[in-house]
């Protein structure tokens, strides 16, 4: 039984590799460094937001909400290429396939403060 006094070893406080194998019907693959030069007003909107994001039941879903509106449901993972397969609820990305919700997404794994799963390319 682990107690607080208890050694952990590095290997345990690692999270393991997480790999997903689906995500919800629509998604797109997206290269966050393309959408950050060619959709400039979308990435520094995320940029500069007030954001709430909340995990889910899986390693690729989210909840975010974005300068207080009502959260919207978020799948992102990356591809091991770099690139990342994304589908966002919110009418933005079903209209252009990128909006602030994933790019918020990208920016918090950018910054270590979420951890994205890796999509299985099978």
């Amino acid at each position: 039984m682990k107690t607080a006094e208890s050694p952990t070893t590095t290997s345990e406080c690692s999270p393991p590799d997480q790999w997903i194998s689906r995500q919800p019907s629509g998604t797109r693959d997206l290269d966050f460094r393309k959408i950050r030069d060619d959709r400039s007003a979308t990435w520094n909107a995320a940029l500069d937001a007030s954001v709430d994001v909340t995990k889910g039941g899986r390693p690729d879903l989210f909840l975010v909400s974005v300068d207080g509106d009502c959260p919207v449901n978020c799948s992102l993972s990356e591809h091991p290429n770099g690139t990342h397969a994304g589908w966002c609820s919110c009418e933005v990305f079903q209209a252009t396939t990128v909006c602030p919700h994933l790019c918020v997404l990208r920016q918090h794994a950018a910054l270590g403060d979420l951890d994205l799963p890796m999509r299985d390319q099978t």
